[in-house]
């Protein structure tokens, strides 16, 4: 089950929406939802800050009291999730609006956000404290106890597994703050790291210029950085598996070209990566043909050969790839990995605007619906007065006054929709070639390091080591053997092997007389 925090909002109800709203962490507040008010963050502001005064009669933004107690206007709950290659975020966003619901009814103003820029997913929602309905919704260990259990309930039907917070303790202020206003030191340090692996023969290069710009680096068995005006020293392993000092040697290595692997003679003529790969196919389709490697059927229900074979048809699909970009060095792939990166922010940037807007106009939208379904209805409940003053304020706001003002509100919503479609396509064709592209460098990465063929044949050898003891192994042990002496020498293949030893016994035999 997720982990629930919650925390009380006494001041800057608007810098918190903003937060939870960062198109950056959202992917451009794509898994941005709102309830009973706008989705942007200063309407969502507005709309909070009407009904909260209609309710308390008490300023939204009143400065806080310098003695004694102040009051919350808004509560930020914080729903995390243990990570997990299954769960995605329109699971985890369906899974908190449902939350909502479930937890605090129909009449709450909630904006919620998932995020997806850490390795584990989470909701952020922040709740008035005052419902359209006049209700007040409380914080403390009784409510936070139920919310618990309804965050779990709601997710069980997910099928999300159980998670146990390691700390017991809540996020310090200084955590909390340095996320919110973005100063938090690990993820300077990170950037840092980031832009100097790009640029650095080796690792020794990168930490000299990182003390050059005032960093501090200690070594030892926990190694540790300080960025200039930081207190305390952060260890390498608590930025991430990317940060820990063998990994960014590793990246300096991949970044520069695998090593010195690509420059190697074998791989210098022109289409380096084509023969790599077409050799590698080759070696494995003979050692299917003999039977040296072991079964990795794509289709179980056809017989087992080399066009069958899930290791030969991902090394196909990467070699078709490599030809159709026409890549010819591991460089190359680099090189377009960033161009493709590139592409990606640009296109990323795009839709963080257009869904900006898109918010807003559907937004207006729906207010709009809610005024026409409560202008003429006798005997409004207080939830629906309350929704009907919210819309015609919104659309007063925006100078939404006449029919034709909200069919051309309509006729933009449609071209944003069709916006969004293409660059989500572009978007999405991007992050699939840079996985693609990741994958060929690996597998370049193996082949370059001799890794990728042994490791095959060392799952064979451990299948057969497995298999019962049967006479016939005996008589056929030799045939493995020789085939991996012909491949290894490129050396031809011996037809008969008792053939050849009767020959050396012959001419052995005919010399001694």
């Amino acid at each position: 089950m997720p982990i629930l925090k919650s925390i009380a909002i006494h001041d800057n109800v608007k810098a918190t929406l903003k937060y939870i709203l960062n198109p950056e962490k959202t992917e451009g507040q794509f898994f941005c939802n709102s309830h009973n008010c706008f989705t942007d963050a200063e309407d969502a502001y507005l709309n909070m800050k009407y009904v909260y005064e209609q309710c308390t009669h008490h300023r939204f933004n009143e400065p806080l009291n310098k003695i004694g107690k102040n009051r919350v206007k808004a509560i930020h709950y914080i729903q995390s999730f243990k990570p997990d290659p299954n769960l995605t975020p329109e699971q985890v966003h369906r899974m908190g609006l449902a939350f909502i619901r479930k937890a605090f009814g129909d009449n709450v103003q909630a904006v919620i956000a998932t995020h997806v820029d850490k390795e584990h997913l989470h909701n952020h929602i922040l709740i008035n404290t005052y419902g359209i309905d006049g209700h007040k919704f409380n914080d403390n260990y009784t409510t936070r106890r139920k919310l618990r259990d309804h965050s779990d309930r709601v997710c069980l039907a997910f099928g999300v597994p159980y998670i146990e917070p390691k700390h017991k303790r809540g996020m310090t202020y200084g955590e909390w703050n340095a996320l919110r206003k973005g100063t938090s030191w690990k993820e300077k340090i990170r950037r840092e790291i980031d832009t100097l692996v790009l640029s650095c023969k080796n690792y020794d290069e990168l930490a000299a210029a990182l003390e050059n710009k005032g960093y501090t680096i200690k070594y030892g068995a926990k190694p540790s950085i300080k960025a200039p005006g930081q207190q305390r020293f952060t260890r390498f392993a608590t930025l991430g598996d990317d940060y820990i000092i063998e990994n960014i040697k590793s990246r300096i290595v991949w970044k520069d070209d695998l090593g010195n692997a690509s420059r190697e003679d074998a791989y210098n003529k022109g289409q380096a990566l084509t023969i790599c790969f077409a050799g590698i196919i080759t070696q494995l389709a003979k050692r299917i043909v003999d039977g040296t490697k072991k079964p990795n059927k794509r289709n179980e229900s056809l017989e087992y050969l080399p066009h069958n074979d899930r290791d030969v048809f991902q090394l196909g699909a990467q070699l078709a790839l490599i030809n159709r970009l026409q890549i010819h060095s591991i460089s190359q792939v680099s090189e377009k990995i960033e161009e493709t990166q590139k592409e990606h922010d640009k296109a990323v940037s795009e839709f963080n605007a257009l869904t900006s807007e898109h918010h807003r106009l559907a937004d207006l939208l729906k207010q709009y619906d809610n005024c026409r379904e409560l202008e003429d209805k006798p005997d409004k409940t207080l939830a629906e007065k309350m929704k009907l003053s919210l819309a015609r304020q919104s659309l007063s706001r925006h100078a939404i006054n006449s029919p034709e003002d909200v069919r051309q509100l309509e006729l933009q919503k449609q071209e944003y929709d069709d916006s969004i479609a293409e660059i989500q396509r572009t978007i999405d064709d991007n992050n699939y070639l840079v996985r693609a592209l990741h994958e060929i460098a690996a597998t370049y990465l193996d082949i370059s390091h001799g890794d990728y063929i042994s490791k095959l044949i060392s799952e064979k050898k451990a299948q057969q080591d497995t298999l019962p003891e049967n006479p016939l192994q005996e008589k056929n042990k030799l045939i493995p053997t020789q085939i991996v002496s012909a491949l290894k020498h490129d050396e031809p293949q011996q037809d008969n092997p008792v053939q050849k030893t009767t020959t050396q016994e012959t001419h052995r035999r005919k010399k001694s007389r």
